[in-house]
């Protein structure tokens, strides 16, 4: 599973395990591929654009850097897929906080299915 904890993404996975019983896992940050595709297949992508022109991209890139904890290139890359024509996609609770983030830094954003 993906959540928002203390304003951050994080993901989580359980499982049954023979010799333990539950064991977890999970970290901060983007899921690895092993847990989002999963979600993916089940809820489908999400597509996040902004309302209008972006006035500020340090706003922008602090948002996908406090949401996912990547580098500023990676945030860069990001930043320039929520700006073309076909936004930025992600699972619902990806794109949910950065929309969370982006709103309180001014950014206007809307969410639909990709």
């Amino acid at each position: 599973m993906q959540l928002v904890k203390e304003g951050r993404l994080r993901w989580e996975l359980e499982w049954a395990c023979d010799d333990c019983g539950v064991s977890h896992d999970g970290d901060w940050g983007v899921a690895p591929d092993e847990v989002r595709r999963p979600i993916l297949a089940e809820h489908g992508y999400r597509r996040l654009r902004v309302e209008g022109p972006i006035s500020s991209g340090g706003k922008v890139l602090r948002a996908f850097r406090n949401a996912f904890g990547v580098s500023i290139g990676e945030a860069k890359q990001s930043a320039k897929e929520l700006a073309g024509k076909e936004g930025y996609r992600g699972t619902l609770v990806e794109v949910s906080l950065l929309a969370e983030l982006l709103e309180a830094s001014g950014i206007a954003t809307t969410i639909d299915h990709a």
